[in-house]
């Protein structure tokens, strides 16, 4: 019973969703190249060590070059997840409007005895707070989820990369 809840709660969520599918597609594609530049980052620090030879036999230069690397990969990663964000918090707001001028139609045309049965507010604040709950959880849902599923993936990636015979 509690999975047929959460499928239909899914539907619903989806349902919502799907008119800004292209600035979702947008903030998939900006944590994918977060996590990256995230995963990226060690590779080239652990590079620019290796150019560490032995006491006093520094590679400088290529060292230099490597470190470089390492804060525009670092740029690269804020730019892409504060633009995430940005396009999360627009279709949070979005979803959430939409379904707050929803639930407002619907109690306008609610009949006066349910109204009347109610304290004065009641229906509005459970709206108002419902939906913020809700607005709270798919903005979390979204950063986590989308970076949470990619960091995983592009970890495991990289290391089969790395070193496939472990």
């Amino acid at each position: 019973m509690a999975k047929k809840n959460q499928n239909e709660v899914a539907k619903k969520v989806l349902y919502r969703i799907k008119p800004y599918w292209f600035a979702l597609t947008g903030a998939l594609i900006l944590a994918l190249v977060q996590v990256a530049m995230t995963l990226y980052i060690p590779i080239l620090v652990g590079q620019a060590i290796d150019f560490i030879i032995d006491k006093g036999s520094v590679a400088f230069e290529p060292m230099f070059e490597k470190l470089v690397q390492v804060g525009i990969c670092a740029l690269v990663a804020a730019l892409a997840q504060w633009l995430m964000s940005q396009i999360n918090n627009f279709v949070t707001f979005r979803v959430t409007r939409d379904i707050r001028n929803e639930a407002f139609r619907h109690i306008q045309v609610l009949p006066l005895s349910y109204l009347d049965s109610h304290p004065q507010g009641d229906t509005v604040s459970r709206v108002i707070s419902d939906v913020d709950t809700f607005a709270d959880g798919l903005l979390m849902g979204f950063t986590q989820l989308f970076t949470g599923i990619m960091t995983i993936a592009g970890t495991l990636i990289l290391m089969l990369t790395i070193r496939p015979s472990v």
